[in-house]
């Protein structure tokens, strides 16, 4: 029999013909016990089959050309229930769905056919199938003339039909699962035909859907068009109007007359729903105000974030084309299964927020709450353009080497450079007499062993380096290259608050040991992302009684940053500039103002500084901005200050909170509050 874990070793197996016995035990994360006995399940199902079963030879994998079309050929196996193994979850849902397309009174004793359970166990998913329904709008009773049975409205049984099969499909088994629930009602031919006018009808219109979503669409209109129910309206006036007003009502009309048989006009309008919800790709012009709700989340975004969004036409397009499908499961109340929610949440904790609160544009437009599944995939979506806008920084980084000491020497330095500097992209060692020829647009920096002459920062380096020579060559990039750089400290001030502590025994060994741990064992520099207390420190606080312009008010509350070193004085001008630019975008709400720049204006180090003023300053001179609360913030990438920004917003938001930190009289009360 397969369970989840087998079946996933099966595909495995099928779909990497390459991969060798050790390599999938640690790929799927199992014990070489666990191995053996999931593949022994493996071949007796297939034995079960009357399929040869999967063979060893030299630890590759050795199968039968008719169990590899099997799988290859995308369509479920033919297999019976008894070969699999389901959980209690998946029990609950093939329950309702098996209900949803009842052909004739059900009973308990059908439901044990059906799942090869007990009398008790079948009771007992009865139960649990009940409360699902109850929490969706759905009853599931009994009755001695009807058997089992729903009631409610269609459109509720149909949006818990969507959820149950988009959920099963998941799952490695769920296309099977599926199958079988309508062959137990002699019904798997629908799966066939609907498979095959759904695709002929959407390659001769030219419509183009999600892959996943489209099995999840053509499963679903299946058990719809299998399902046997009294004809009633699905939608209201005003939703229909909305759903005609889409471009592909008309091209659904076909769809809708090949599939159904009755009611066609109302079904047109299902599937013209459907469809939006699993579209690949819309075109602006189709929804000028989806696209213009795009622009307001980026705007909203970029705004609780504080990360400047470069190129705001290339994310709007891309965020339309999920936020479309999105704004219609959300209107109309279509379940989302986002199987990775917990994971996104775990993985981008400030992140999710951040997006959570950038979304308030499309709640207040659908006026209904956002998901979490529905927000995990739009941190996935911000998360992904992050992460692209970040590599694409650091290979813009482009790092020159010359070295004239020989093949040799070039190659451990250069090896050298690449452990210190990952994120730094190196070309081929070049000569200095060669430098002079390169256009100064190919580089960014210069290491160099010999004299060479260029307009780019030149780094002079030995061709091996000691462990304080790396640490200062290091320190030195960071200095001028911010974006590699969010820590606060040297090594220097860490052997000094050390040796303040403890007698240092080793004084070499414990800085060779620090440069390993703080700089040479990171892939990724800039990983670190401090807490709000981390940053905002006693040292960056202040008050003033001062009647200030809102220029001078800028300039008062980075004093800190510019006094630690953590700007350059050109960052409070980029700051001062930005807003006669933009206008009042750094007032946040409640007299909050947060000063910011881009990092490459003048930011040296990860920073965050607070200035309380006593008499309201106005920002631009306008009476509807009048701000006693300067947060000036220092950002070196787009990722290291979403922690602290994260907890501050929590304590901003908090009107209690919000008010004691205007209350505050010292430096020592804010940081009580803050931690």
């Amino acid at each position: 029999m397969f369970d989840q874990r087998s079946f996933k070793l099966f595909e495995e197996i099928i779909t990497h013909d390459e991969i060798t016995v050790s390599q999938l035990i640690r790929k799927l994360d199992v014990s070489e016990r666990q191995f053996n006995y999931d593949l022994e399940k493996v071949n007796n199902t297939l034995k079960s089959m009357k399929l040869e079963p999967i063979k060893l030879h030299d630890q590759q994998f050795v199968v039968d050309a008719k169990v590899k079309d099997l799988l290859q050929a995308g369509a479920p196996l033919d297999i019976s229930m008894h070969h699999i193994v389901l959980s209690e979850e998946e029990r609950i849902y093939l329950l309702y769905l098996y209900t949803f397309i009842r052909k004739e009174p059900v009973s308990n004793y059908h439901y044990q056919q059906l799942l090869y359970v007990s009398k008790n166990t079948a009771l007992s998913d009865v139960k649990k199938a009940k409360k699902l329904c109850q929490k969706k709008g759905v009853i599931l009773q009994y009755s001695r003339k009807d058997g089992y049975h729903l009631t409610g409205t269609e459109m509720e049984k149909r949006r818990l039909a969507s959820f149950c099969i988009n959920y099963l499909l998941t799952k490695s088994l769920g296309k099977e699962m599926l199958v079988l629930v309508l062959k137990s009602w002699k019904q798997e031919d629908y799966y066939v035909n609907t498979q095959l006018t759904v695709n002929d009808v959407l390659k001769a219109k030219q419509i183009h859907l999600v892959k996943d979503r489209k099995a999840e669409v053509i499963f679903h209109l299946t058990f719809i068009r299998v399902r046997t129910a009294d004809i009633e309206p699905l939608f209201s006036q005003e939703e229909k109007q909305l759903l005609r007003s889409q471009r592909l009502f008309g091209l659904v009309e076909e769809l809708a007359r090949r599939l159904f048989e009755n009611n066609q006009l109302e079904e047109q309008y299902y599937l013209t729903l459907q469809l939006l919800i699993a579209l690949q790709e819309v075109k602006l012009e189709e929804n000028p105000y989806l696209s213009k709700l795009t622009m307001q989340i980026i705007e909203a975004f970029e705004k609780n974030t504080l990360l400047p969004i470069d190129n705001k036409t290339f994310l709007q397009k891309s965020l339309y084309n999920h936020l479309v499908p999105a704004f219609y499961r959300i209107i109309f109340e279509i379940p989302l299964v986002n199987p990775l929610t917990s994971q996104i949440k775990q993985k981008y904790v400030e992140l999710f927020q951040f997006v959570k609160r950038s979304l308030a544009p499309l709640s207040k437009w659908t006026k209904k709450p956002i998901s979490d599944e529905e927000i995990g995939y739009f941190t996935l979506h911000f998360g992904g353009y992050i992460e692209k806008n970040r590599n694409r920084n650091k290979t813009e980084i482009h790092g020159l080497i010359v070295c004239s000491n020989g093949v040799s020497s070039s190659i451990m330095l250069r090896a050298q450079l690449k452990e210190m500097f990952p994120n730094i992209h190196f070309s081929r060692v070049h000569t200095a007499e060669q430098v002079s020829l390169l256009p100064t647009s190919s580089y960014d920096l210069i290491f160099t062993t010999v004299d060479v002459d260029s307009p780019k920062p030149i780094f002079t380096v030995k061709p091996l380096l000691s462990k304080i020579e790396k640490n200062y060559l290091i320190e030195s990039v960071m200095n001028q290259f911010p974006i590699f750089n969010n820590y606060d400290f040297s090594l220097d001030q860490i052997m000094e608050v050390i040796a303040k502590h403890t007698e240092i025994k080793d004084e070499k060994r414990l800085f060779s040991d620090l440069v390993d741990l703080i700089h040479l064992s990171h892939t990724n520099i800039g990983g670190y992302k401090p807490m709000l207390s981390e940053l905002l420190t006693e040292e960056m606080i202040q008050f003033t009684d001062e009647p200030l312009s809102w220029k001078e008010a800028i300039e008062m509350a980075a004093q800190p940053l510019l006094e630690a070193h953590k700007i350059r004085p050109e960052y409070i001008e980029a700051m001062n500039k930005k807003v006669e630019e933009i206008g009042t975008y750094i007032h946040i709400g409640k007299g909050i103002a947060i000063p910011h720049a881009r990092p490459e204006e003048g930011v040296v180090h990860l920073g965050m500084s607070f200035l309380r003023t006593n008499t309201p300053v106005k920002l631009l001179g306008k009476d509807d901005h009048q701000i006693d609360v300067f947060i000036c913030l220092a950002a070196v990438d787009n990722e290291a200050h979403l922690k602290a920004l994260s907890h501050l917003t929590k304590l901003l938001s908090d009107n209690a909170t919000l008010q004691a930190l205007k209350a505050a009289q010292t430096a020592q009360e804010v940081m009580e509050i803050i931690k």
